[in-house]
């Protein structure tokens, strides 16, 4: 895929609904009206938290004690790309070298994006997966057209 295929992220945000669950949304910037939005769990939402300085758990979790360790053996991250979604699923990948190697590993995103924000490495996402924020007229005039709908 070209670089033109993804955006860049430089914000990321959480979100613990207890209707809807734990969001991860990730968008260029603050006020960009795109975002890419994925669902995950506790122990997710719990490490993409933690590396943004929102909880600061007690004991190391999971991801912690495999990036010291890979720290220990060399291993550098350079970024990560989420860019598919395939059967309600979204792919993603980890890009490091080793030992001057570049290397390439698949991954869930919620996890790159844990490694990410923890490693301070580029956040990419296929422009084909980022959704369009709707803007107040957008929302009332779709609100308008679900009441005149009969189910």
């Amino acid at each position: 895929m070209e670089s033109s295929d993804f955006v860049e992220i430089g914000e990321v945000f959480v979100k613990t609904d207890r209707t809807q669950g734990n969001m991860v949304i990730l968008k260029r910037s603050e006020e960009d009206s795109h975002y890419f939005l994925m669902f995950v769990g506790d122990a997710e939402i719990t490490a993409i938290a933690k590396e943004k300085g929102l909880v600061e758990p007690k004991r190391p979790l999971t991801h912690d004690i495999y990036l010291t360790i890979l720290q220990r053996c060399g291993v550098a991250f350079e970024k990560i790309e989420i860019f598919e979604m395939r059967d309600n699923t979204f792919y993603a990948k980890i890009y490091a070298r080793i030992d001057g190697e570049s290397a390439v590993f698949d991954a869930r995103p919620s996890d790159a994006v844990a490694l990410a924000l923890h490693e301070k490495c580029p956040i990419w996402v296929g422009r084909k997966l980022l959704r369009v924020e709707l803007t107040a007229e957008e929302v009332q005039e779709f609100e308008m057209i679900v009441k005149t709908v009969k189910f």
